[in-house]
């Protein structure tokens, strides 16, 4: 009769069958080892969104994420479910990840390879051959760590952060004098070299009202001038404006979604296919990450529909949100619709929800959070760097805010 091994250390050291210890009866779980909480989040890049997958990827995915959901390091049920939407992109994280932790030991390089050539059979079986002949507290994973860091703080503040010019909302007469103007002039003027500033932002938020008509889309609620008393519109990017000039968090995005993706962003992060109009209070949930737009084509034609970040059966709508989880969201119904090609850029829904999904997922939003409020206290916020006490410090709050167990 085979016994299931424990992860958690007994006290008795039995034998692999090769001499040595197995690391998973000595060791106590991984989610013990302050370090390998960080490790998480690069786990948690590489292989919820590994894109063109050969065999290969897909086994070491399993392996992967059948380790964390034994050692309760991610949430498996969750992980399923983005899977199964078939978001994938054009990264290379899933082999960059494996590289970097291939370098943390020799030994742990060779396990690795062995790993490659077995199909997944457990969790169990996956830990024992990562890690056999090993220690996993004597193993040095700062590659990792540093590939967390690099990830963490280029898209994750990135993303939490738009920072840069906020477009905020309008005077009705800004708006109206840019509505009134002709769609190919507003184009133009959106295209023309310079700064993105107050006059590019009306001309953005007109030519949302051209595709997409005149109520926010996410409250039904009619906007101004469209009716007298109605909402002051607020501009929102898909894809935050932070990123624009940061060449590491563009990287990031390239290792992450692809290069054609981070062409994309930077020819259009400024442009239609990036932008909406929504009601203030809608742009402030958006940018808290607490939902995002899923991207699917059907029947050849592209539907956008709200998603809800983390999904919550106990929560039916987001404060002024009327959409609930799964509904559409109607793009593409204003005057110049199809002209505007009916909607945002699919590509960039997809990758700001995927991001999203990852900071909401692994706790680090909470901490983002809360290192925003304190800076706006005292004015510091450079406390984002790729540091052993950067480290430390996400770690204690990570545990504090319950985000990772002791």
């Amino acid at each position: 009769m085979t016994t299931k091994t424990s992860l958690v250390s007994t006290g008795k050291e039995q034998q692999d069958g090769t001499g040595e210890h197995s690391p998973a009866e000595t060791q106590p779980p991984l989610r013990s080892d302050p370090r390998f909480r960080h490790v998480i989040f690069s786990h948690v890049f590489a292989f919820n969104f590994a894109s063109n997958c050969n065999n290969c990827d897909i086994v070491m995915e399993e392996h992967a994420l059948a380790i964390l959901k034994l050692n309760d390091l991610w949430n498996w049920h969750d992980t399923k479910r983005i899977q199964a939407s078939g978001n994938k992109f054009g990264g290379d994280v899933l082999n960059h990840f494996w590289k970097q932790f291939g370098t943390c030991d020799e030994k742990l390089k060779e396990n690795i390879e062995r790993l490659k050539e077995q199909d997944f059979v457990s969790a169990q079986t996956s830990f024992d051959v990562l890690f056999q002949g090993l220690d996993p507290k004597n193993v040095d994973f700062k590659p990792v760590l540093g590939m967390a860091a690099e990830f963490f703080t280029h898209l994750g503040i990135a993303f939490m952060n738009p920072g840069g010019r906020k477009s905020g909302t309008s005077t009705g007469y800004s708006v109206s004098e840019a509505v009134s103007e002709e769609m190919d002039k507003l184009v133009e003027q959106v295209n023309a070299k310079g700064e993105f500033g107050r006059r590019k932002q009306e001309c953005l938020k007109a030519l949302s009202f051209r595709r997409d008509g005149e109520i926010c889309l996410l409250t039904g609620r009619k906007f101004a001038p469209f009716k007298k008393g109605g909402m002051l519109p607020a501009l929102a990017h898909i894809i935050p404006n932070s990123v624009r000039g940061k060449p590491d968090t563009l990287k990031c995005i390239a290792m992450f979604a692809g290069g054609s993706a981070r062409d994309i962003i930077v020819s259009h992060l400024n442009k239609i296919g990036n932008v909406m109009n929504m009601e203030l209070n809608a742009h402030t949930t958006y940018d808290l990450l607490s939902w995002g737009i899923e991207a699917k084509e059907e029947s050849g034609q592209v539907k956008y529909f709200f998603r809800m970040v983390p999904v919550d059966p106990d929560i039916d709508t987001l404060g002024i949100i009327t959409l609930n989880e799964g509904d559409e969201i109607q793009f593409g119904k204003g005057l110049e619709g199809k002209k505007l090609n009916n909607g945002p850029i699919p590509i960039l829904c997809n990758l700001q929800l995927a991001v999203a999904r990852v900071l909401k997922m692994s706790g680090a939003a909470d901490v983002i959070l809360k290192w925003k409020d304190q800076a706006d206290d005292d004015g510091c916020y450079g406390l984002f760097i790729a540091s052993e006490g950067y480290f430390d410090m996400l770690d204690a709050k990570l545990f504090l805010s319950g985000a990772v167990g002791a």
